[in-house]
Order: C-alpha cells, then structure tokens, then sequence
C-alpha cells in the first residue's frame, strides 16, 4: 500500500517478469470448419444456381429455339428473365446475415436454399414435359409421392440419378439449416454487388411482352403471371347466363349411319352393337403418316383407320391424360377451374356430371366397363369413373397382371392389357361398352421390349401391340356386330419442332389422331370438320337411337347430322378448346372458320390473338368459355356438399 500526497492511499501492481502484458493484443484464433463454410456457403450458394441458370438456357434453346427454328435466339432472354431470380437469392441471404437472432437467420438462409431447389425443379419438369413447375402442381406431387418418383426418376436416368438429385436437395437444405448465415463484411458486400447488379440488369433488360414468355421467364414470375384462377363477378356471370343460347335439339337415329338395331327401353341385351373405346397414350400426329405426320412408327394404327372413318381435324382438351379423360369420357368441352396457389384437388369441379359416355349407354341396356393397365388409386381416378357411372371399374390391381413386368405407374404394358380385354370380353354378355387405357407410352417412354427409353421403341410397341388386338377382334368376327374408337388422349409431352408447327400452326399442340371401325363407318372415309374429344358423347346419344343437346360449339361426329356445315342453323360455328400446358389459363380455339388463343382472367378474360374469327364469333366463344368453367363451379359446390362418391366396383 502506497500514501499519495493527499493522504489517501493507492494499491500499485507489481508485476514480476513473468506477467504478460496486460494490453496484449490478442492471437486471431484458427476458424473451425464451420465458420469456414459459412464463409463460403453464399458464393457457393450463387455458384450453383449460375450454372442453374446455364442449364435452363440450354434447355430453352433445345425446346424452344428448335420449335422456332431459331437455334440462340432466346439464350439472352433466359439471362435477361433470371437476373430478378439471382437477385432475390442475393437478397434473402443477405438477410439471413443480418437477422438476429441467430435460428431465423438460418431459417432465412434454408429459404434460400429452397429458391434453388424450386428452380431446379422447374428445370426438371421443363426437361420431362415441356412445362413450368406450377405452385398449384405441387400438391398433386406431394399427394402422389410413389407416381412423382416414379416419373422423376424415369426421366432422370433411373433410380441411382434420381436418388442422387433428391438427396442432394435434401442435402443442401439440412446444410443451410446447420451452417450459421455469413455475417462477415466481406460477404455482405458480395451478396450486396450481386443484387445490386442483378437488379440493375433486370431493369435494363425487360423487354415488352413476349407470346413464349412461358418458357422464358423465371419461374416465380411465370407462377405470378397465372390468372386463370380469377373468377367472374357476380353481374358478369349473371349476363353471361342471361346470353346463354338454347342447346339445339337433335333426335336419332342420324341417317345414314347404323344403330344397335331398333333399341328402346324394352329391348334385351342382344340386341345392341358392342362397343370398344380405346384412348391410347400420347398418339400423336407427328407419329402417324396417316395423319400428315413425319414419323412413321404406327404402320398398324395408320392401316386400321383406313378401314372405316378417320378424324383429320380431332382435337384434345387439354394437355394430360385427365384432361383426355375427362374430354373424351365427361364430355366436357374444356377443363380449366378456378383454382389458386396450391388447390389441385383430383378431377376438381368434374365431380357428378351428368351427361357421361357410360350414361349414355345404360339406359339401353349396356353393361359398361373401364379397363386400364394403370393405376386407379392416382387421383382417385377409380372413384371419378364409379361417378360418371361406369359399373365396372379395373386396373393394374387386378391378379390378372401379378406376373407382368411394370413401367410406368407401375402400369403393365399395353400387350397385356389387350390380353386382358380379350379375357374380359370371353365373359361378358351382349351388349356392352368396353373402354380401354393405355399406358406404355407414357413418359419416360420405356420400350417393354428391349427395356430402352425411347419414345420411338414405346409408340412401336404400341402399335405392335394394337395389331396383334386387331387381329383377334377379326377373328373373333367383333366387326360383325361391333364398333371399335380409337382415340389419342393428348398430344406427346415434347417440343413441338419448326415443320410440325409450319404444316399444322396453332393446332399442332391440341391435332391428334381418332378413327372408328364398325358397320355403317365406311372404309377410307374422313371427317375433316373440327371436332374436339367433347363430342363423343352427344355423338354416341344420338347413334344410340336418341336424342342429343348440342351446346354452343358442339358437333356430331358421325351420321349425317355430322355433315352440317361449318355455320349451323343458330349461326354458331362448331368449335374445339384445347387448354394449354404451356402456358397456363390460355386456351386455343380453333373453329371452322379461323382460329386464336384466349387468356383467362376473369370479367378481363379475353383473345389474345385470333384468325379468321369475326367478332360475333369471338364474343360467343367468351361466353362459352365462361359458361363451362361456371358450370364446373356449380358442379364443384353441388359435390362438396353431398356425400362422397361410393367406391369403384371391381
């Protein structure tokens, strides 16, 4: 203890030597691992989505540059369109760096990473269908994992390559969640430059509106540029109803056609013509040469229609083989709900229609039947064809297929299908409705015979496969009281290429092909009016010895009501809607007289484009388009309150 001068006192330290200096500057100490990687985990982070980002302008360019024929043309539109997508990766994890505290920075950071992980998806579902990952798209992935995995691996290369791709997602989300967000200076200012660049370029680069901005722009901006799900206000709707014309009446038989004999509500089951409707997966135009196509892979499907009557202008509603379904066996003109961010609920709003294939037939006397190779537990696919009134629901459950090898879905092939049709018919009693579904060539397109995925070894297959089916049919003399449709559900899941685009323009995504064999089709014939997959079954009302309603822009297919001319006695064209993959809420339209696209956008809804449609015309297909998808809306709310449908008989 020392006195100082003013008689207090002060406690001095004396310090040996030693004693370290008390004001040392300190050793930086050695990061760990994990501090490392923090460091780098947002250059890596911007790294992987750059070559992403490559990836998609290549992708793009293989699509849509070869459906244009314009190799590199849309290569700086791509770059232009994902410079707003780098920078919202640039932005969210420089929050995640400056988020206190510490978990919701992570947090920020892991939704970073799912940025990345929904942009890869996107170019997944871009290279497998052509299409953009729709946020409403997710739930059915989610509700179907076994048919997701199914599809993602097939298209990847197999189960190796798609276990690789998933666990590496899977991977990448629990590291972001594990590693703290970098909050050094230096990281900031990087994260900070890029999206101050991105930014500035995305500015500088947006271009006007684009008719393929769909596959051109990034994926958060295609999903926000969806309108379909806008509904009509309640005045608009009103009005439209108020428009709404009256069906036109027709009464059967049509002439010039032959009906299963003189039905009525007392004839026996004998009395009636079989009936076979086979929808066979993805037959397109471009496969057949009887169709105009430049592919020659169906020589037995192409040698078929030319024993009875051939549809050259038959269109599909829609872009999947549910919206085939439903075109084909609802009778629905066009399928397009109002539906929002994440709402897809299986065969939403075509739930207790009315006028179905299978409903046309009973009352006189059919047993109707749905047969598939696939699976029909998928969207509750089994329950919606028990609705619409099938008495016979199978599928690739059945013990008839547990020695089969499976592909797709875990479908067997089309071979056994018809195998099992032929079984089915040895025991069924006259007569009858028999729908078939074919599932091998189906993405990812896997040839049964060698095992290959190749669209051309599937479709081949396929065909082979109809024939040997053909052939049996004709040995069993079916075509002497027997009628046989065959009928494409959609177009192919590819790009469409410049020559197919330059012989059959804006109808080359929805033109497929469709014929009947049976008594009264006269062999070589066509039918070379518009007609869409809707109007089988107003078409099937009639030739059955009844009577049919024609809504607006409907047509019979076959007899001579089928010969009325473009302009029908209430002036209404005949019409096909076709709603768009691609670009979701457009729908094509093509009619007799010209054709266009329409964007649906609620009381806005309105062409976007057209040929050869005057304005009468164009202001009915608006109506059209409004009635359907409200009586769809009607058909949604009757069913959410009634009892849900009873199971499918097997």
């Amino acid at each position: 203890m020392i006195r100082d001068g003013r008689g207090g006192s002060v406690t001095a330290r004396i310090e040996s030597s030693n004693d370290k200096p008390e004001f040392m500057p300190q050793t930086e100490q050695p990061r760990t691992p994990l501090q490392t990687a923090a460091r780098f985990t947002p250059l890596l982070l911007l790294a992987l989505l750059a070559i992403l980002i490559a990836v998609r302008v290549h992708l793009v360019d293989r699509n849509l540059g070869t459906y244009l024929a314009c190799p590199g043309c849309f290569d700086t539109m791509v770059l232009a369109a994902d410079t707003s997508f780098l920078a919202a990766l640039a932005g969210v994890l420089l929050l995640a760096g400056v988020l206190r505290p510490l978990w919701l920075g992570r947090a920020v950071q892991v939704g970073a990473g799912v940025l990345v992980v929904v942009y890869a998806t996107d170019l997944i579902v871009f290279r497998l269908f052509n299409a953009r990952l729709f946020l409403s798209d997710i739930r059915l992935f989610l509700v179907e994992p076994a048919a997701t995995w199914n599809q993602l691996s097939s298209g990847l290369g197999g189960v190796l390559p798609g276990a690789a791709v998933l666990l590496g997602a899977l991977a990448l989300l629990v590291w972001l969640a594990w590693t703290p967000p970098a909050r050094g200076r230096r990281q900031r200012i990087l994260l900070a430059a890029v999206l101050s660049v991105s930014l500035i370029a995305a500015a500088i680069t947006r271009g006007g509106v684009y008719v393929n901005d769909w596959a051109v722009d990034n994926v958060l901006v295609a999903n926000l540029s969806t309108s379909a799900h806008t509904p009509y206000s309640e005045d608009h709707a009103d009005e439209v109803r108020a428009r709404q014309p009256r069906p036109w009446r027709l009464n059967g038989p049509a002439p010039g056609i032959v009906p299963p004999t003189t039905l009525n509500s007392d004839a026996t089951r004998s009395d009636g013509l079989n009936v076979i409707v086979l929808m066979l997966e993805s037959w397109s135009a471009w496969h057949s040469e009887a169709w105009g196509g430049y592919e020659a892979w169906t020589p037995q499907l192409d040698a078929a229609a030319k024993r009875g009557r051939s549809y050259t202008n038959f269109h599909a509603i829609g872009f999947s083989t549910d919206r085939g379904l439903v075109g084909i066996l609802a009778g629905q003109q066009l399928w397009e709900p109002f539906l929002h961010l994440f709402e897809t609920p299986p065969f939403h709003s075509m739930w207790g229609v009315e006028r179905s294939l299978p409903r046309a037939f009973t009352p006189h006397g059919y047993h109707t039947a749905f047969l598939t190779s696939g699976p029909l537990t998928l969207y509750r696919k089994g329950e919606w064809l028990a609705d619409l009134g099938f008495d016979e629901v199978e599928g690739n459950e059945h013990a008839f297929y547990e020695s089969e090898p499976r592909y797709a879905f875990g479908a067997a092939s089309d071979d056994a299908l018809y195998r099992r049709a032929a079984a089915w018919m040895d025991g069924a009693s006259a007569p009858y409705l028999l729908v078939l579904e074919t599932v091998t060539t189906h993405q990812p397109y896997t040839d049964p015979t060698t095992g290959e995925r190749s669209l051309k070894g599937a479709m081949q297959f396929a065909d082979r496969a109809f024939g040997e089916f053909l052939a049996d049919l004709d040995r069993r003399r079916f075509f002497d009281r027997g009628v046989l449709v065959v009928a494409s559900d959609h177009r192919s899941m590819t790009p469409v290429p410049a020559r197919e685009l330059s012989a059959w323009g804006a109808a080359a995504l929805s033109r497929v092909p469709a014929f009947i064999i049976g008594p009264g089709f006269e062999a070589g014939s066509r039918g070379t009016a518009v007609h869409s997959q809707a109007d089988l079954v107003p078409s099937f009302e009639l030739w059955l010895g009844g009577a049919t309603d024609l809504e607006a822009h409907q047509a019979v297919m076959f007899g001579a009501a089928s010969n009325v001319a473009a302009s029908r006695p209430d002036d209404r064209p005949r019409c096909a809607f076709h709603g768009r993959m691609d670009q979701r809420g457009r729908v094509d339209v093509h009619c007799g007289t010209g054709h266009g696209q329409v964007r649906l956008d609620g009381d806005r809804t309105e062409f976007v484009g057209s040929q050869g449609l005057d304005a009468d015309t164009r202001s009915g297909v608006l109506d059209t388009l409004a009635l359907l998808r409200l009586q769809g809306l009607e058909r949604h709310l009757n069913h959410t309150r009634s009892p849900e449908p009873e199971p499918a008989r097997e």
